[in-house]
């Protein structure tokens, strides 16, 4: 009886089950008055008895919402569908407030708040964090490795902007935003700024040279900053691609992936 009572206890107690689901799995964090829902990405193998590695996934514009799935519609959840055994990770997929973006301080807090959450619950490895994005996530990807340097492994940055001082599609909060959480955005160079503090994260960088939406410079002028510090990175420009085909292309790569975890810090 008391055996019984002491399993029952432990149970009770315990921050999270023993035995997790697995697949793409709701989850939600508080933070203030505020309630965010996400997903977590978890492979059917996962245990608890080994440290995993993690990849953080930033949507691009148009996903946000309070609904926590309409990050997971394309991206990297399109091809962990598709290819699963390619993913032996946690993958995090934080979804943004409606009317914000990755570059606004209390939601890149919010994406740090889920990576830290999901640490805990599916026994993550901190020395195998991942952070990725697409367009906006880019973005975004860029300014949370410029506030969290030290966080992260690599990153993958797919049409992301680095200086949206003369973006027609932000806004002035936007744009006023990003200046009071990103402070290199407001530097003499803001690409060389960003590499300065960035240099020791390998990065891969892609973009399409006809990119409708987020000019391809933005990736052009970021190459090369980061190789004048020394940085590890390679940048990869798709011929005649638009704003959304690089996105499926390296996602869909499997050299992509297996650098990506292969990456320690």
């Amino acid at each position: 009886m008391k055996v019984v009572i002491y399993v029952v206890l432990g149970f009770l107690l315990a921050p999270f089950p023993a035995f997790a689901d697995t697949g793409f799995l709701d989850r939600s964090v508080t933070i203030g008055k505020m309630t965010y829902r996400y997903q977590v990405y978890v492979p059917a193998d996962h245990s608890r008895t080994k440290a995993w590695p993690v990849v953080v996934d930033l949507h691009g514009n148009g996903a946000q919402g309070p609904d926590g799935l309409l990050q997971t519609v394309r991206g990297m959840a399109e091809s962990i569908r598709r290819f699963r055994s390619q993913f032996p990770a946690i993958v995090v997929f934080p979804q943004a407030e409606a009317g914000k973006r990755w570059l606004d301080a209390d939601m890149e807090e919010l994406v740090i708040a889920e990576l830290d959450r999901t640490m805990t619950e599916f026994a993550g490895d901190p020395a195998r964090v991942y952070l990725t994005g697409f367009s906006m996530g880019a973005t975004g990807a860029y300014r949370i490795a410029y506030r969290w340097p030290n966080r992260f492994a690599a990153i993958v940055a797919i049409a992301g902007r680095v200086d949206t001082s003369d973006a027609k599609t932000y806004s002035d909060r936007d744009k006023e935003a990003d200046r009071k959480a990103n402070p290199f955005v407001t530097a003499k160079d803001p690409f060389v700024a960003l590499a300065t503090t960035i240099k020791h994260v390998p990065i891969r960088i892609f973009h399409g040279d006809a990119d409708e939406t987020v000019p391809v410079e933005q990736s052009r002028r970021l190459a090369p900053a980061l190789k004048d510090v020394r940085a590890d990175v390679r940048y990869q420009e798709y011929p005649g691609a638009t704003h959304t085909g690089p996105a499926d292309k390296a996602y869909a790569d499997q050299d992509l992936i297996a650098w990506l975890f292969a990456q320690r810090r």
